[in-house]
């Protein structure tokens, strides 16, 4: 029997999860901080495709991986936008689509995240291996990757709306997601915790080759050693972005886990909380570039308070910018 007629709480009644009928302090305060974080991992994540669009020394295969990064945050801010007005007693007015519509833009745009990560990993292991500060990958192959990254992750987010839930087995339902089953939960957990160990083990890889070779090559010339900065600083700046996003997307999937493995675990009480540290997630890459980056951040300076056109930036370099902005 399938219950794709019953209303949400129907669902949230009979896996046991609260449906609040009004809205406290608490959760305006939630709220407010949640779309206020919304406007801030838009705005911010928009700068840095701005910043890699209008400046030619970022025109190469990794930060077009990066601007693709920045693209999923984007969607995850309009993702999390959307949630914080259909949360709280607003979940009562939705319907079994819509509710799945919700969640299945925030699961679009983790993987969308997790997807790019690893494409990004992937590319610093080709060039350190080859000993390159950016890959030889034309521009098609690059927009094939994005094209690649963009289907997978809206075919994965859209898995539960066209039949992996428990709308038809009513007794597979989750504690946190009423609408979606124990075994896509259990799936998608798994899935990006064993994609963050195959990234984890790519750069543990690289940071491991690299300090042999550099043992090993005592003599080199100045060129060759500020490539060799260059690749470095550019590797740890990558590898700080992907660490955030474990260190804030792993309590949750863990927590997902508890809920389908542990029916001891008060999972429900932490839901909230982590849901608010994986969305600051996506606040944080602009942040970690604008401090890793010098580039960069003399761009964003440069777009947010210089009154020469941007057309500018095309040909300027982080000195000529930094000569341009009203520091």
């Amino acid at each position: 029997m399938c219950y794709y007629n019953e209303t949400i709480a129907f669902f949230y009644n009979r896996s046991g999860k609260h449906l609040a009928t009004g809205w406290n302090t608490v959760s305006r305060l939630v709220m407010g901080l949640g779309i206020t974080v919304c406007i801030f991992i838009m705005l911010a994540n928009l700068l840095v495709m701005i910043a890699i669009y209008v400046n030619r020394r970022f025109h190469f295969p990794i930060y077009y991986l990066m601007a693709n990064l920045a693209a999923a945050d984007f969607f995850a801010g309009l993702a999390y936008f959307y949630l914080m007005f259909n949360t709280g007693p607003n979940t009562r007015r939705l319907t079994v689509s819509t509710w799945l519509l919700r969640q299945g833009l925030i699961d679009t745009s983790l993987t969308a995240s997790v997807a790019n990560l690893l494409a990004i990993a992937i590319e610093r292991h080709i060039t350190v291996f080859r000993m390159q500060l950016h890959t030889r990958m034309s521009n098609r192959r690059v927009v094939v990757v994005i094209v690649i990254i963009w289907t997978m992750s809206i075919v994965m987010g859209a898995i539960p709306s066209v039949g992996w839930n428990c709308i038809c087995s009513i007794k597979t339902c989750s504690n946190m997601a009423p609408l979606y089953s124990n075994s896509y939960l259990v799936f998608w957990a798994v899935f990006n915790l064993v994609t963050f160990v195959v990234m984890v083990t790519l750069y543990a890889h690289i940071f491991v080759y690299v300090r042999q070779r550099t043992m090993r090559m005592s003599r080199h010339s100045s060129g060759q050693r500020r490539n060799r900065d260059t690749m470095m600083s550019l590797l740890k700046t990558v590898a700080i972005v992907l660490g955030a996003f474990i260190i804030c997307w792993t309590p949750g999937l863990v927590i997902l886990l508890l809920d389908v493995f542990c029916s001891s675990c008060n999972v429900l009480t932490y839901e909230k909380f982590f849901l608010l540290l994986a969305e600051f997630n996506s606040a944080m890459n602009p942040i970690i570039y604008s401090y890793r980056d010098k580039e960069m951040s003399a761009t964003f300076r440069q777009i947010l308070c210089c009154q020469r056109g941007l057309s500018y930036l095309v040909s300027g370099s982080a000195e000529s910018i930094r000569e341009c902005c009203c520091l």
